[in-house]
C-alpha cells in the first residue's frame, strides 16, 4: 500500500510541474533582445534577435586579395575645391572686409591716409592689414593641405612675386576686397555692384586705363571660385617655368629671371587666366575683345567686369561716359626696384 501511494504521489507531483513549466512558457514575450551586435531581422516580424555578425552563417564566399579594392578618392573638381560657381552660390555676397599687405618698412603718411579712405568711406567694413610673419602665418593656417601652393609661396624671395600670389591666395580663401596700400576709396563698396548683378556676382574686377586688362590692385571675390583657383595655377606655373628656364628652384629666383612681372604673377596674369577659365566654363570663344573699352558693368557669366573709370579714372584722364570713380591708385610703385620689393636693411 505505501508503495502504491508513493507512486500516486510521484506522478502527481510530474504532472503539476509540467503544467507550471507550460504556463510559464506560455507567458514569454514574443519578441527576443539582445543587445549586443549588429541588428539581423528575421522574416517574422514578430522577432527580432541581434546578434553579433561574427557568428551568423553566411553562403557567401570570402572576396579574394585581387577583388578587394580600396574606397574611390573623392573627386575634387579643380585644382583647389570650389565652392562659389556660376550655377551655384555657397553664398550670396561677397564678404566684407578689406585685406592689405604691408612690407618690411613702416607705413608712411600718405599711405596711412589711404588706409582711413577706406574706412572713412565704408564705416562698418572689417579691415585686416598683413605683414610679412602674418602672411606666411595665414598661408600655413590655409593651405597646409595642399603643399604644392604652401612650399612654392613659403619659397619665394621675391617681394612682390609673394604678394602678387599672396592676394589670389586670401581671394581664394577667404575672400572680400583685396586692395594694395597706394588705393584711395571713393565710393562705398556696397554701391560698387548693380542691383540686377548682386546675386549673381562671384568675381569684381576693373579695367586698367588702357581699358584691356584687369587692374589687381583692387579686386573683389567670394572665396573658392573657379575664376581664383584658375589665377593660382596660372602664376604657380609661370613661376616655375621661370624656374626652369633658368635651371634653378623658385627659392632661387631673382627679379632678372622674371621676364616681365606684370605677365608671370600681376595683372596681365590675372587677366588671362579669368579670360581662359570663362572660355572653358561658357563654352564659346571668349578674349579680350570682349572686355575692351566697355562702358559699364558688365557681367559675363557670374565676373562682373567694371569700365576703367571705376578703379583706374586718374589714368585714364578721368572719363565722363563710364560710370562713378570708385578708387583711385596712386601708383607708388615700390615693388620697382632690383629686389621687387621693399627688404629689410
Amino acid at each position: 500500500m505505501g508503495r502504491f501511494h508513493y507512486l500516486l504521489g510521484f506522478l502527481l507531483l510530474f504532472i503539476c510541474s509540467s503544467l507550471w513549466i507550460a504556463s510559464s512558457l506560455g507567458k514569454q514575450p514574443s519578441s527576443i533582445a539582445i543587445t549586443h551586435g549588429s541588428c539581423v531581422c528575421s522574416e517574422d516580424n514578430n522577432v527580432t534577435i541581434a546578434l553579433d555578425a561574427s557568428i551568423v552563417p553566411s553562403n557567401r564566399s570570402e572576396p579574394t586579395i585581387n577583388d578587394m579594392k580600396p574606397p574611390s578618392e573623392p573627386k575634387i573638381p579643380s585644382y583647389l575645391p570650389i565652392a562659389n560657381s556660376h550655377d551655384y552660390h555657397a553664398q550670396l555676397s561677397i564678404p566684407s572686409k578689406l585685406w592689405q599687405k604691408a612690407g618690411s618698412m613702416k607705413i608712411n603718411d600718405d599711405r596711412e591716409k589711404d588706409i582711413r579712405s577706406w574706412l572713412d568711406v565704408n564705416p562698418r567694413l572689417r579691415h585686416e592689414i598683413l605683414t610679412d610673419g602674418s602672411a606666411d602665418e595665414y598661408v600655413r593656417e590655409h593651405f597646409a593641405d595642399y603643399p604644392d601652393v604652401l612650399e612654392l609661396y613659403l619659397s619665394l624671395p621675391v617681394p612682390i612675386l609673394k604678394a602678387d600670389l599672396l592676394r589670389q591666395l586670401i581671394l581664394y580663401a577667404d575672400g572680400g576686397i583685396w586692395s594694395d596700400l597706394d588705393v584711395t576709396c571713393h565710393q562705398p563698396i556696397h554701391t560698387w555692384i548693380p542691383e540686377q548683378y548682386q546675386n549673381r556676382t562671384n568675381v569684381v574686377v576693373g579695367l586698367e586705363f588702357d581699358g584691356t586688362q584687369f587692374a589687381s590692385w583692387t579686386v573683389m571675390s567670394k572665396p573658392k571660385t573657379s575664376h581664383i583657383v584658375a589665377v593660382i595655377k596660372y602664376v604657380i606655373d609661370g613661376l616655375k617655368a621661370s624656374a626652369a628656364n633658368h635651371n634653378v628652384t623658385t627659392a632661387q629666383l631673382n627679379m632678372t629671371m622674371i621676364s616681365d612681372v606684370v605677365d608671370v604673377t600681376g595683372p596681365q596674369a590675372m587677366t588671362v587666366a579669368i579670360l581662359k577659365n570663362l572660355q572653358k566654363e561658357m563654352g564659346v570663344p571668349f578674349g579680350q575683345a570682349n572686355i575692351t573699352s566697355i562702358k559699364e558693368p558688365t557681367l559675363f557669366q557670374d565676373v562682373l567686369v567694371l569700365p576703367n573709370a571705376a578703379f583706374a579714372s586718374t589714368q585714364a584722364g578721368f572719363p565722363e561716359d563710364r560710370g562713378p570713380y570708385l578708387v583711385e591708385h596712386r601708383y607708388a610703385g615700390s615693388w620697382k626696384n632690383e629686389n621687387g620689393g621693399e627688404t629689410q636693411s
